[in-house]
């Protein structure tokens, strides 16, 4: 031992192509990359040895966003090496999984991102996080399936309002318990059934612009979901049944119909009609914006600790 320079390149001079890094212990050398808490450094650690080419790809968390654009490297390729250096035997289970394509690739086309979500579909036991500005062509299928999550928990997704995302007709996304959907385009009927009869465990749920095929209603039922954010392009009307629910935002919906007798929070904005199918009696907060059906929605609450109400600007112009 106590090789000093000269004496290491002593030893590679007469023969030897050994390196000490690789003679680590495994679960030494997969223990540093994790403890490094950078996915882009992990990556770099390939470069130390042959045996560590491949061991940065044990990181339980993978997280690709723009910090690893390089010039002259196409970031949606180093997506793809990253997830391929991941499916190599032996399996790895990911915590969570984290793409982010910046507005310079805005050329991501939906064919890659079924890919990935598949890759994601069978290594996620955490979360998943994928936002792309994905491109619209005419000419090309712009349908992305969400396969069946087994162990994912959370899944959050920003696509494209022209991408129709399609949910898997049979599987169980059996641990699912935070969905995010924001910019798609959806069939109501999938949705329903998603949540319904797919989602045992389904706690949170958030649609935000996205977009119902045809202008359809919506029927939501779920005994587990607690937390609810809808805004929906041509929803005419929600129904929703869900003992547990405690909170609801809903936006832009004509008719919006609620039986949660455990309601709590309820926040609605540019709302037609809204009804409590159950009797609620109290909300811990009421907040509503440009509703004009105000008197008929009191009528059915006896108690509001916190009331907010946010109408219109209206200018008086005085000749």
């Amino acid at each position: 031992m106590g090789l000093g320079r000269r004496g290491w390149r002593r030893q590679r001079r007469g023969g030897s192509e050994r390196d000490h890094i690789s003679d680590l212990p495994d679960e030494l050398l997969h223990g540093i990359p994790s403890r490094l808490r950078s996915f882009p450094a992990a990556v770099r650690t390939s470069r130390l040895s042959r045996h560590w080419r491949r061991v940065w790809a044990s990181v339980p968390d993978i997280i690709l966003a723009s910090d690893l654009i390089h010039q002259g490297t196409s970031f949606l390729d180093i997506i793809d090496a990253a997830l391929a250096a991941y499916s190599a035997d032996p399996p790895v289970t990911l915590r969570n999984v984290e793409i982010i394509v910046p507005y310079e690739c805005h050329n991501v086309q939906a064919g890659r991102v079924a890919a990935w979500l598949l890759f994601a579909s069978r290594r996620v036991a955490g979360k998943l996080d994928l936002r792309a500005d994905l491109a619209y062509h005419k000419q090309l299928p712009n349908e992305i399936d969400l396969p069946p999550f087994k162990r994912a928990m959370g899944i959050a997704l920003a696509l494209g309002a022209h991408f129709h995302l399609r949910f898997p007709p049979v599987g169980v996304f059996a641990a699912l318990a935070d969905l995010d959907i924001t910019l798609a385009t959806m069939d109501a009927w999938a949705l329903e059934v998603l949540v319904s009869s797919q989602c045992p465990r389904l706690r949170n749920l958030t649609l935000m612009l996205v977009t119902l095929v045809n202008g359809s209603n919506v029927s939501i039922s779920s005994a587990t979901l607690r937390r609810l954010k809808f805004h929906a392009r041509k929803a005419r009307r929600l129904d929703v049944s869900a003992p547990n629910l405690e909170e609801v935002k809903v936006r832009y919906v004509a008719d919006v119909h609620v039986a949660a007798p455990n309601l709590a929070e309820l926040v609605l904005a540019n709302i037609g009609q809204f009804v409590f199918a159950d009797a609620v009696g109290h909300l811990r907060r009421l907040e509503v914006t440009h509703y004009s059906a105000m008197a008929p929605l009191m009528r059915q609450l006896d108690t509001v600790d916190e009331l907010r109400l946010q109408a219109p600007i209206v200018r008086i112009l005085h000749p």
